[in-house]
């Protein structure tokens, strides 16, 4: 907005010398008139520049007695009445000054402030155009017009309006920003970006171009250059919070999770008391594994509000991946009911209780969940792992089938029912619930693999089995565990060279499992590697193999052939 002089018109006069003031016209009274005027008024002037609004309105209205209707000073009384926030006030001393003299655009200019802030956008349009045809270069008239047609949602004279401005002056560069902001706000992002391209042409350093444009180019998935944007805009104003964090934004976005931790570090140290900012860092901490500087954020934000759920399930969860778990059961149970977050928390916790073998508490926190979610299926498949873990496979296989009733499209549902089918070794439903999880999700490559193992581990339908593998390869190469199943394919075939190099190269993936290394152990026993064999069989018992008693029998035989086992 152009800065106006301190006075106007009444100023001009009142500074000239008392002969030049009127040629000669003015009386002695007059000018002592005027002078008094100019006394009031200066002192109003000088008042408000001090912030002491109640005192310049008073020198203001003082100055009015002596001078009249005169329009700079109504203008100024309007003004500070703005600023007092008594705009009923204001519109009546504008209003005054536009009757003295309707060519006074300044009073117009804040008269259609007025009426726009009031929520009276005709009354605000006409005056704005107005000051526009007294005044054409006022270009902050043009831009407020756009603005209102644009708040009524007529965008094309938006763009006409901004247009217009832009054709009088080329190099408006607020005209070319308006205008972007008017097309981002109906999606033309495209558009909207040439607009706030020329704007940074025409002025590089100006922040809201630079802030806007990044916001763009991240709803055009174009973080880099957003990334950009955003930099120099932080170069500018390094103090600025808000830049500091889109710049975070941005960065989490394109998975520079260490640059993102370095800006929301910076802005702990300008606003340490902000918990969203705590919140965030303590987020990016805990995905880096820094779970004591998660724990510390977390905490801090606790104390200040203890009742934020969200941070107190994150909490949880920090405690959860450091491996502390009481903290964090202690943690997840302090999740209130009516919190969002506390479903999920129930379910860590149950979880946490399962891996305790608490398996009793962990089925009724689950089943406690279901008394209020009895549709939930993602419940009852959870319920249904719960109790196959505590080994009562007929209530799992039970709540499962009620899963896949409740919903028969549920590949997860599918899946989990096959899972306890085979622990009860019913065949049949294992296969045909796994046919039935590849049907509705082809890319399944948990199930593809679980159908091609089954086979292989049973030696039947070998061809079949292996094309289930490698199907599920090609969705998830690096799998050791889907390598582990190609292994044992190629060991019912015969092929014990291969099978030892998949299962080579499965250890690698996942190291010491115990059922790879069981594995093998039997491909190396059957290439005649005793010896070699029964240290992976030695291996697979002290990492936790389910059935170390079927592996000690295949070590003692190794034993007891001696030497005509190696």
């Amino acid at each position: 907005m152009k800065p106006h002089a301190a006075m106007g018109a009444l100023a001009l006069i009142l500074f000239a010398a008392p002969g030049e003031a009127f040629h000669g016209y003015a009386s002695p009274v007059n000018s002592q008139l005027q002078s008094r005027a100019y006394a009031y008024f200066l002192a109003g002037y000088l008042e408000y520049r001090e912030g002491k609004l109640d005192a310049a309105l008073e020198s203001y209205q003082k100055a009015l007695k002596y001078a009249g209707d005169e329009p700079d000073i109504l203008y100024e009384i309007g003004n500070v009445q703005v600023k007092k926030g008594r705009l009923t006030e204001a519109r009546d001393a504008l209003r005054k000054a536009l009757a003295a003299d309707e060519g006074h655009t300044r009073s117009r200019y804040l008269l259609a402030g007025i009426y726009a802030a009031s929520g009276e956008g005709a009354r605000a349009l006409q005056e704005y155009g107005r000051v526009v045809k007294d005044d054409p270069e006022n270009e902050e008239a043009y831009i407020h017009i756009s603005t209102l047609y644009a708040e009524q949602g007529d965008f094309p004279k938006a763009e006409e309006t901004l247009g217009g401005l832009i054709e009088r002056n080329p190099d408006s560069y607020l005209a070319f920003y308006y205008r972007g902001r008017i097309q981002a706000a109906q999606k033309k992002f495209v558009e909207a970006l040439k607009d706030y391209d020329r704007a940074l042409e025409l002025a590089p350093g100006f922040d809201s171009a630079l802030l806007e444009s990044g916001a763009v180019l991240e709803i055009l998935d174009r973080n880099v250059e957003a990334e950009e944007r955003y930099k120099k805009a932080l170069h500018a104003s390094p103090n600025n919070p808000f830049i500091r964090e889109r710049l975070g934004r941005v960065l989490i976005r394109e998975k520079k999770i260490d640059q993102a931790v370095g800006q929301y570090e910076e802005l702990k140290k300008f606003s340490p008391s902000n918990l969203e900012f705590r919140t965030k860092l303590g987020l990016l901490y805990l995905d880096r594994d820094r779970f004591d500087d998660a724990i510390n954020e977390f905490t801090f934000v606790l104390n200040a509000d203890p009742g934020n759920a969200h941070v107190r399930f994150f909490l949880g969860t920090a405690y959860e991946e450091k491996g502390a778990v009481a903290e964090a059961q202690e943690a997840f149970r302090q999740v209130p009911e009516s919190s969002p977050t506390y479903r999920e928390a129930m379910l860590h916790l149950a979880l946490s209780l399962g891996r305790q073998k608490k398996s009793d508490e962990a089925i009724a926190i689950v089943r406690r969940l279901r008394e209020k979610n009895p549709e939930d299926v993602e419940l009852m498949i959870f319920l249904a792992g719960q109790l196959e873990e505590a080994k009562r496979y007929e209530e799992a296989l039970a709540v499962a089938t009620e899963a896949t009733g409740k919903a028969p499209s549920s590949a997860g549902a599918w899946f989990s029912l096959g899972v306890i089918a085979d622990k009860l070794g019913k065949l049949d439903r294992v296969i045909a619930a796994m046919e039935k999880v590849i049907e509705l999700d082809p890319r399944h490559a948990t199930a593809l693999n679980y159908l091609g193992y089954t086979y292989a581990d049973r030696n039947m339908r070998i061809p079949e089995a292996e094309k289930l593998v490698l199907r599920a390869l090609e969705i998830r190469p690096d799998d050791g565990y889907f390598l582990d199943s190609l292994a044992w394919v190629h060991y019912r075939q015969g092929d014990y060279p291969r099978a030892e190099a998949e299962l080579r190269r499965a250890l690698k993936l996942a190291p010491d499992d115990p059922v790879i290394l069981e594995h093998l152990g039997d491909v190396l026993l059957a290439q005649g590697k005793g010896e070699e064999a029964a240290a992976f069989f030695e291996r697979a018992i002290a990492k936790g193999h389910e059935k170390p008693q079927d592996v000690t029998v295949k070590l003692q035989s190794i034993r007891k052939a001696g030497p005509a086992g190696k």
